[in-house]
């Protein structure tokens, strides 16, 4: 009789480990596949940058030493309608901006891996510099 039971307890042990493996790695899948089909959440970002250099409405910029090491290289980016361009609290016109300028770069797009990074979906341009 207690072979039997112990036999029983053990059965029903293996059946429920295997049980919990089974829901464990279908969770799992599950949330790992809603993850990779979500839309990636585009959460803004800002860094610091001075202008070197600006072609009609493109502008190659070098992060400044404050921001995060990912954030201090060259890169580029469009300005485009959307995007808004200040001066302490006041618009602005691209022509205010000018080669040597500091500003401060807020984006909500992607970085494309190329030399210089290509920003996309850049929200704001702010001028940093105290006189204008």
């Amino acid at each position: 009789m207690k072979k039997r039971t112990a036999g029983l307890v053990i059965v029903l042990l293996c059946y429920s480990a295997a049980l919990a493996g089974a829901f464990y790695f279908i969770g799992y899948k599950t949330a790992y596949d809603r993850m990779e089909n979500s839309a990636p959440a585009h959460i803004p970002q800002t860094f610091y940058a001075t202008i070197s250099e600006i072609q009609n409405d493109i502008f190659t910029v070098t992060g400044m030493e404050v921001n995060d090491i990912n954030f201090r290289g060259a890169f580029c980016f469009s300005l485009h309608e959307e995007t808004k361009l200040v001066w302490r609290y006041t618009d602005i016109s691209v022509e205010d901006l000018n080669v040597g300028d500091h500003i401060a770069v807020t984006f909500t797009g992607e970085i494309l891996e190329s030399y210089p990074g290509q920003i996309q979906g850049v929200d704001m341009i702010q001028l940093l510099d105290d006189e204008k």
